[in-house]
């Protein structure tokens, strides 16, 4: 025999109250949404949408952060460019000085007024490469806490000391990209004459053969033209051949000695001669015997030297205008181009990286707008289907107010 169990009253008064409080909160959840058209995110309604929510909300911070760090970073070149800018400024005034006192009709005192009027120059570049943007020397690098130049005022230019003394251990950089440019070349570089060296070759000499040969000995050009060179020559015979050639076009000393079974071309063998970079070594082929350059084991080739540092070249200038020496005045000119001409190529280098940081900044930009997009789509719901689920809810919690009010309405007769 079965015995089927009565419902109680209670359990049926208990079922309803608990049915309408559920759908009372169902429909309370549509009506926040319907007002903010944001979704209620949990693990039933949407698989893993508070997990995927989390994931594009932390990639949409990330992209802003990365926007803020290109961005200040891009402020900080913009400001080293402008430095730059200002260093060039002061530097042409030097040159246009350098310039006119270059020629001897100025006399030693008005070149100790341009002397006076360097000194002035020259410390206000040195304050220039010290710029700062917070406690951060922009032009320091790694050693961003280290003075770029660290200089006492009417001290002697030479005696400035770069980065205080410490290595050079690279440029900043901003998520993998450089951010920072170096004024190493510009402050910290000594000059060299310009030299080649051939590759070993047999001697004595097998065929005729000719190099096309110009030099710059640092102060002026001297166009050798092409050399002979006969069959049985030595290596002797090479090497006088070449600087007898040297000195009737204008040159004074050598320029070419024998290395041990190959030609040492130098700039620095040269009597007079500068180490700057207008100081060149030029080889070509000959005229009427084109392609034998490799009997000497030499190749088409054009070699410079290196000027000395800011700190060297304005210290020599000081030096020259205070004993009043127009020819090393002249001579310094060479260096002080090539100088302007380290700040250009900084410069340059600053809007390459600037441009590569306004790049990342659209980029990033445009990849946080499809973050947020995505952030959208997880967690806000369409006008649309929010109105039609807070209909259905509205019309279900409806039939539940009913069905409950019919079991609030029940009396003795319900249960005979």
């Amino acid at each position: 025999m079965i015995n089927v169990g009565r419902v109680s009253t209670g359990q049926k008064f208990g079922s309803a109250r608990e049915s309408i409080l559920q759908n009372q909160l169902y429909f309370s959840q549509k009506s926040l949404q319907m007002n903010t058209g944001q979704r209620v995110l949990n693990n039933y309604s949407n698989y893993n949408g508070t997990r995927d929510l989390t994931a594009i909300t932390g990639k949409l911070t990330q992209k802003t952060q990365q926007v803020e760090n290109y961005s200040l970073a891009s402020t900080e070149l913009e400001l080293a460019e402008t430095a730059l800018n200002n260093m060039k400024d002061v530097l042409d005034a030097i040159k246009v000085d350098a310039l006119q006192a270059s020629n001897d009709t100025y006399g030693p005192e008005d070149l100790a007024i341009l002397g006076d009027q360097l000194r002035n120059l020259g410390e206000n570049v040195y304050l220039i490469a010290n710029t700062k943007i917070g406690d951060k020397y922009i032009f320091g690098g790694l050693e961003s806490d280290k003075k770029v130049i660290d200089f006492s005022s009417g001290d002697l230019f030479a005696n400035a000391v770069y980065k205080e003394g410490v290595a050079e251990n690279g440029s900043r950089a901003v998520e993998g990209i450089q951010s920072s440019v170096s004024l190493k070349d510009v402050f910290n570089k000594n000059s060299a004459s310009a030299q080649l060296q051939s590759v070993g070759f047999v001697t004595p000499l097998v065929a005729a053969s000719q190099i096309n040969l110009t030099v710059n000995d640092g102060t002026k050009d001297i166009y050798v033209g092409d050399i002979n060179f006969n069959i049985g020559d030595t290596m002797a015979l090479v090497v006088a051949n070449i600087n007898a050639a040297f000195n009737a076009a204008g040159g004074t000393g050598s320029i070419v000695q024998d290395g041990g079974g190959f030609l040492d071309f130098d700039t620095a063998f040269a009597s007079g001669n500068v180490q700057n970079s207008a100081a060149s070594i030029i080889v070509s082929d000959g005229l009427t015997l084109p392609g034998t350059l490799g009997d000497l084991g030499l190749n088409s080739s054009t070699v410079f030297g290196e000027s000395k540092d800011l700190r060297q070249t304005l210290g020599e200038l000081d030096s020259a205008y205070h004993s009043g020496d127009n020819k090393r005045i002249r001579d310094s000119l060479a260096d002080l181009q090539a100088n302007i001409e380290r700040l250009i190529d900084s410069t340059s280098q600053i809007g390459n990286l600037n441009k590569l940081f306004n790049e990342q900044v659209d980029r990033e930009n445009y990849n946080a707008d499809l973050a947020k997009v995505q952030q959208a789509d997880i967690a806000q719901i369409p006008v649309a289907e929010i109105a039609q689920q807070l209909n259905s809810a509205q019309t279900v919690l409806g039939y539940t107010m009913q069905f409950g009010a019919r079991i609030m309405q029940q009396n003795i007769f319900d249960f005979i």
